[in-house]
């Protein structure tokens, strides 16, 4: 199968789940508790919007999250830099590579369920 990059980027997938994930991530900077579940509702969202096959929503989703954690993760850098200072930034930018693993898997995953949630209701319609 043949990968389109033209239909991976059309449409408003990527800038809207990108903003969804800055809301995210830099509104509940503090509660870290609510951010794997709000992100995974992203990625649900991702897949619905975004649900032309699977590989494309996969790597819709994928591009998505990874700017959108990069985009996030600067603002995050900037804050903390100011608020509380160089050495809490510089132990951010360490424990960042590990989040953005997580991050992308959580999204993947998320847009995974949301294209097979779409699929069903299209199913039940017919």
């Amino acid at each position: 199968m043949k990968i389109n990059i033209k239909n991976i980027f059309s449409g408003k997938t990527i800038p809207l789940t990108i903003l969804m994930i800055i809301a995210t991530s830099t509104l509940l900077d503090q509660d870290s508790t609510l951010i794997l579940p709000l992100l995974l509702f992203v990625g649900i969202v991702c897949g619905i919007i975004k649900h032309d096959s699977m590989t494309y929503t996969l790597i819709t989703a994928f591009v998505a999250f990874m700017l959108g954690f990069i985009l996030s993760f600067i603002i995050s850098l900037i804050s903390v830099y100011y608020i509380e200072g160089g050495l809490y930034a510089i132990a951010l930018i360490q424990s960042s590579l590990v989040y953005l693993i997580l991050y992308i898997f959580v999204g993947c995953l998320g847009s995974s369920l949301g294209f097979h949630i779409i699929n069903e209701l299209y199913e039940l319609k017919q």
